[in-house]
């Protein structure tokens, strides 16, 4: 079983926990009444962009139900392994290794497609052990007169979040493999959510 599917189901057993979580603090937002020692009374304060040491991306598996009708979702999750909570906005910056086949390249687009929802960038509060996502969208037979092989399939993305920048910044090399020929040298990538699916179609 490969690495990134174990994560991927280490982290879904947070999903529970992170959709209660984000209950409360709709409730904590909405009541005047909330109680001051309820944990996500921290909402109300400004919670601090993430570094890059507190967080983990791995990437789960493109199959089941992310495949819909020619069309392939991967998600990717962004769990807090540090013991504070922190905060993310917006979209990550992601490209891939390999990319480029007879001087085509692969284009990276905001927004969804047939199997992730386009959604507005929103802030993202993550507590420790819980998990946010993004995901890349993209069609598998828009073009198939390029090879089915090692020179058309990707190995890794180089995923670099939106995170408050130090000299210690860096990117994450999560594994990920696709035909971005078969793709037509475009994917699809939406925001940050909360939570460890992103929204689907």
């Amino acid at each position: 079983m490969r690495e990134s599917q174990m994560s991927y189901r280490r982290i879904i057993s947070f999903a529970s926990r992170s959709l209660l979580a984000s209950m409360l603090l709709v409730g904590v937002s909405l009541s005047p009444l909330a109680s001051p020692w309820t944990p996500l009374a921290l909402a109300s304060t400004v919670i601090r962009a993430c570094s890059y040491n507190q967080l983990d991306v791995v990437t789960a598996s493109s199959s089941g139900a992310y495949v819909a009708a020619g069309n392939n979702g991967i998600p990717f999750f962004v769990v807090n392994i540090s013991q504070s909570p922190c905060s993310l906005f917006g979209y990550p910056h992601i490209s891939f290794s390999p990319q480029s086949f007879r001087g085509k390249t692969l284009q990276v687009s905001h927004g969804g497609g047939m199997i992730f929802v386009a959604v507005r960038p929103q802030i993202v509060v993550l507590k420790p052990g819980y998990t946010a996502s993004f995901a890349i969208d993209f069609v598998d037979a828009l073009n198939q007169q390029d090879p089915n092989g090692a020179a058309c399939m990707t190995r890794t993305a180089v995923v670099q979040l939106p995170v408050n920048r130090t000299p210690f910044s860096s990117f994450y090399r999560p594994d990920v493999s696709f035909n971005f020929c078969f793709a037509g040298f475009r994917v699809n990538l939406t925001p940050i959510e909360a939570g460890p699916i992103p929204r689907l179609s």
